[in-house]
C-alpha cells in the first residue's frame, strides 16, 4: 500500500513502465521508466530509487558508444593509478575523473582520451610524456603494471571474469600445486587483517615467504603461485592482474597515503566484498601464515626487500626467471616446532 497524495488515503499502486522524454546535449531521448500509478486517480509516481537522470545518461552513452562509469574505473585500475595521476597523464583534472567515474558524462574528447588508455603503448607513451608529474612511487606502480601487460600471454586464461598470466602447470615453479586464485586472494587478506600494514612494496615479498615457507614444512605451496626474479625481490607471476581481479571484485581495497616523510604510497587493505570470500586455512597453514606474520610484522618494507635478497631463491636465479620451489630449502624463516 501506498499513501496518495490525491485521493488522501492508502492506495494499492500498480507499477507500470511508462515513456518520458530527457533532453541531453540538446538531444531528445525518449525512453521507458518504471512508476507506480494510483488506481482510483491515475496519479503517477515515480519508483523509488529511479533516477530519470542516470538512465538519460547511460541510454545516451549507448547511442554514442561512450565508456560507462565501470568501465572508466576499470581502464584507471588496470594501469593501478589514483584518480589524480590518471588524470595527470591524459592533460585532464581530478575533478572531471572523479565526476565521470560518479556518474557524470563525459564529452567525446575526454571519451577518446581514456579508451585509448586501454592501450598499453599509449600509457607508455604518456608515461614518458608526462610521467615526471607524478611523484616517483606512482610512476614505479604503473611501470610494474605495463611489464605485467607486456608479459601476459596470448591467449590468457580467465579466473574469476579477469584474465592473468599465472602458469598452470603443476611443477617447481608453482610449488607442485595448481594456482588457486580464490586461495590466493584469502592469504592476501590475512596479511591485510594481521599485519599493521601492507605495502605494494612489502606485499609481493609476503606472498613469496608465506609460499616458500609452506613449501619448506609441507612440500607444496600454499596458492599455486608462481614467482619471478625481478629488481626488487620476488614477486607473483602476472601480479599486476591478480591485484585487478580482487580490487574489481571487492576483495581488496588500495589507498593512496602520505607518510610524515612527505612521501605517498599504497596500503592494501580489506575491501567490501572481503567476507564473501569464504576459503579457510588448515591449522598447519595457519600456523606458517602466522610464522610470517610475527616475522614481518614490525619490519618495514624496504627491509623486507633486503631480507628478500639475501634468500638464495632470488640470488640464484636468472634476472624476470621465474624461481624454483626447490630453494625453499635455504629459506631463511621457518616454522616453530
Amino acid at each position: 500500500m501506498h499513501y496518495c497524495v490525491i485521493c488522501g488515503d492508502d492506495r494499492e499502486f500498480r507499477h507500470e513502465q511508462r515513456p518520458t522524454e530527457f533532453e541531453v546535449r540538446g538531444e531528445t531521448l525518449v525512453f521507458d521508466v518504471p512508476v507506480k500509478v494510483c488506481p482510483t486517480c491515475g496519479t503517477v509516481e515515480e519508483e523509488e530509487g529511479v533516477d530519470p537522470a542516470e538512465t538519460a545518461f547511460g541510454e545516451f552513452r549507448k547511442r554514442k558508444g561512450l565508456l560507462t562509469p565501470e568501465e572508466i574505473k576499470s581502464i584507471r585500475k588496470r594501469f593501478r593509478l589514483s584518480q589524480k595521476s590518471l588524470a595527470v597523464l591524459l592533460g585532464m583534472s581530478e575533478a572531471s575523473v572523479n565526476r565521470y567515474e560518479g556518474g557524470g558524462l563525459q564529452d567525446e574528447a575526454h571519451d577518446q582520451a581514456i579508451r585509448a588508455f586501454q592501450n598499453p603503448a599509449v600509457v607508455r607513451d604518456l608515461l614518458e610524456r608526462r610521467g615526471d608529474r607524478l611523484s616517483a612511487w606512482q610512476r614505479r606502480r604503473v611501470l610494474e603494471a605495463l611489464e605485467s601487460e607486456e608479459e601476459r600471454p596470448k591467449p590468457a586464461i580467465t579466473l574469476s571474469g579477469e584474465f592473468h598470466a599465472m602458469p598452470k602447470e603443476v611443477s617447481s615453479t608453482t610449488g607442485y600445486r595448481e594456482f588457486d586464485y580464490l586461495r590466493y586472494a584469502a592469504v592476501v587478506l590475512w596479511l591485510c587483517r594481521h599485519l599493521p600494514v601492507v605495502t605494494a612494496a612489502s606485499l609481493n615479498k609476503l606472498l613469496f615467504y608465506v609460499d616458500f615457507l609452506h613449501f619448506k614444512s609441507e612440500a607444496v605451496s600454499l596458492t599455486g603461485a608462481a614467482y619471478r626474479r625481478v629488481q626488487h625481490g620476488p614477486v607473483p607471476a602476472a601480479y599486476g592482474d591478480l591485484q585487478q581481479s580482487m580490487e574489481l571484485e571487492g576483495f581488496i581495497e588500495v589507498q593512496e597515503v602520505q607518510y610524515q616523510n612527505g612521501r605517498t604510497g599504497m596500503e592494501f587493505r580489506p575491501g567490501p566484498k572481503a567476507e564473501d570470500l569464504k576459503t579457510t586455512f588448515a591449522p598447519r597453514e595457519l600456523r606458517i601464515l602466522e610464522s610470517v606474520g610475527r616475522a614481518f610484522k614490525d619490519v618495514t618494507p624496504g627491509d623486507i626487500r633486503d631480507r628478500s635478497h639475501q634468500e638464495s631463491a632470488w640470488k640464484d636465479t636468472e634476472d624476470r626467471a621465474l624461481i624454483s620451489y626447490e630453494k625453499a630449502a635455504d629459506l631463511s624463516l621457518s616454522v616453530p616446532d
